[in-house]
């Protein structure tokens, strides 16, 4: 009798332990852990190995704030240099493969563009000019005014190489030379239009603001023409990490982001703006096809077209060092 007690108190906590374990694991699934440690191993790597400080500037708007990362040294004999990303996360992670070569010829200023990261605004709009004009706020308060030093070159791929040009365009005193990277900058609407029903029509903004692991896998594959194996190794839990990690907090201001420059209606001619300016292409670019970036050439008298062979969108990922050695030659040259 006494055991068949025991047998039954044992199988009672034996079922409690079950549960808490069960308990523990879902909510180690469920909660991005991992993509939270690897997050701050690469706050650790910046501030580490690329003498990279975390900022955060509230802007003059008393809406926005702006968080950047910048050298925390800065040399008066080295320029300053401004990295601006695209959607695919936040700053550290577009841009962890670039940063260590970079610094070491830069003072360095990389934001998170507002509702990325941890730069966030109350301000209801969502155009490219909002987004130009919070990076120049911040930038201003942290001594890139446009006067003596305090000029800079701006780096930009993507979604930020539409928020590079308006800066170049609007603020010339401040910014000497700009390098765009695999940027949509002067798509017509029409044009626009083409390239989403490629990619899937009105569902185009949320493959930008993945929901699901399928639609990160299917943003990775549209960007990229290498290094795509990876994918098929990766959990779902761990892209489903990820994925609440950069894009759960801010999610219906990013869709709304991209829904305003996928359906904004351009302006006739694009501005022509002065600085000299660096292109560099993917020739497997699925994004914003190589032939734009002939036409971007033709458009700017003051620029010059890189192509980087088997190269797809995400050539700041795919490959790294060969655009770091085209922006900083660019960037130094007299």
């Amino acid at each position: 009798m006494a055991s068949m007690k025991l047998v039954h108190l044992f199988r009672r906590y034996l079922s409690i332990v079950l549960t808490l374990f069960q308990t523990l694991i879902s909510r180690f699934f469920d909660f991005p852990i991992l993509i939270k440690i690897a997050d701050s191993f690469l706050s650790l790597y910046f501030l580490v190995f690329c003498d990279l400080r975390p900022v955060t500037v509230d802007l003059d708007d008393g809406e926005s704030t702006v968080h950047f990362w910048i050298s925390g040294h800065r040399r008066i004999s080295r320029p300053n240099l401004v990295m601006l990303h695209g959607y695919g996360g936040n700053s550290k992670w577009q841009f962890v493969h670039q940063v260590s070569d970079l610094s070491k010829s830069f003072n360095l200023f990389i934001p998170d563009l507002v509702f990325f990261g941890k730069s966030y605004s109350k301000n209801q709009d969502r155009s490219v000019e909002i987004q130009a004009s919070s990076i120049v706020g911040g930038l201003k308060k942290l001594g890139c005014d446009g006067g003596g030093r305090g000029k800079i070159s701006v780096y930009s791929i993507s979604y930020g190489g539409f928020v590079a040009y308006k800066m170049a365009e609007i603020w010339p005193e401040m910014v000497e030379k700009l390098v765009i990277v695999s940027s949509g900058v002067g798509f017509t609407q029409q044009e626009k239009t083409t390239e989403m029903r490629k990619h899937g029509g009105d569902y185009c903004s949320e493959i930008l603001v993945p929901k699901t692991p399928m639609d990160l896998r299917t943003l990775v594959r549209i960007s990229m023409n290498t290094g795509l194996k990876f994918l098929d190794w990766v959990p779902d839990f761990i892209l489903s990490q990820f994925i609440t990690v950069m894009y759960e907090k801010n999610r219906q201001e990013l869709l709304e982001l991209a829904k305003n420059l996928l359906e904004r209606e351009e302006e006739p001619e694009l501005p022509v703006i002065s600085q000299k300016t660096l292109l560099v292409w993917g020739d497997k670019d699925k994004v914003f096809p190589l032939e734009h970036g002939y036409r971007l050439q033709r458009h700017l008298q003051s620029s010059r077209l890189e192509i980087i062979k088997e190269i797809g969108h995400a050539v700041n990922m795919e490959a790294p060092t060969t655009l770091n050695n085209l922006i900083t030659s660019f960037v130094l040259s007299v």
